[in-house]
Formats: C-alpha cells, structure tokens, sequence
C-alpha cells in the first residue's frame, strides 16, 4: 500500500472548523452527545496562559484536506521536576486510520517537544479503547498503572 503524501504542521485559524468536526467525530465514536463548538477551541489554540499558550495543535493534511490533529499544553511532574507536554487527543479522520497519520502526528509532536526542552510525553487513554492502547505502545509508551480522576462542572460548583 503506498503511503500518501501527508504534511505535518501547526494549526491555523483557518483549521479550527475542521479540529472542531475531528474532534465532534471522536466524541460521537466515544459515545458523548456533547463536544466542543468551534468558539471554544479556537479561545483554546489563540489565548495565552502564563506566558504560553493554553493549548497548542499540530495537523496532518494532504493536499488542502485535514486528516488528523495532536492537541497538547504544557505540564509538569512534580516526581523528576521536568516539564513536558500532556497530550490531550490525537485524532485521525476514520478515512486516514492505518495510514500512519497517527504516527506521523505523534513524532511531529514528539520532535516539536524536544525541540522546546520537553522531557517526557503524557496522555490518557480510555480503558474500552484498545486500538488506541496498542498504538501507543507501539510507539513506545507504557502504561503507568495510575488511575485518573477528574470533576465535572456542576461537581466542581458544588466545591466553590
């Protein structure tokens, strides 16, 4: 099977409907109703936060067509006292999937991490996802043996 022709860069504005439908496509894949419009993601990728960015994306296309997307920021691990990047979602369109697209996006990403001093690459995967597991051990991550927990806004209301 030849490979196609795929450019890796970073996001521009003129990208965001497209993030905003790859990601709404992941959400419904996922089985959540709900996924952020296209105002929120673009407040994400163009406003700062501690003098970087809140987020940043990276996208793979051919030709003028997107077929993925790496969103990232910054955090930190209080264990090695390193900075690194979070990596909030990969997402390839279900069209480019076994392509490598997912690949090209996370060496992008890891390239790009390296480049600006990162010391270490982290995400979250869900546990009914293993397709997603496989993948990222096959590009040398492990899983940590952590369980992630979180709350929602009307949790979080009922704290404040």
């Amino acid at each position: 099977m030849s490979t196609p022709a795929i450019s890796i860069r970073p996001a521009l504005p003129a990208d965001f409907p497209a993030i905003t439908a790859l990601i709404a496509e992941l959400n419904r894949g996922e089985g959540r109703l709900e996924s952020a419009g296209e105002d929120a993601i673009a407040e994400l990728l163009r406003s700062g936060h501690g003098g970087r960015l809140k987020a940043q994306a990276i996208v793979a296309e051919e030709g003028t067509r997107l077929l993925g997307v790496a969103l990232f920021y910054w955090g930190y691990d209080t264990v090695s006292a390193t900075y690194g990047y979070l990596l909030a979602d990969i997402v390839v369109t279900e069209r480019s999937r076994g392509q490598r697209t997912g690949r090209r996006l996370f060496t992008a990403l890891a390239q790009q991490a390296a480049r600006e001093g990162a010391k270490w690459v982290s995400l979250t995967v869900l546990r009914k996802n293993p397709r997603a597991q496989k993948f990222y051990a096959s590009l040398g991550m492990v899983e940590m043996g952590v369980d992630v927990f979180a709350i929602g806004p009307l949790a979080l209301r009922k704290l404040v």
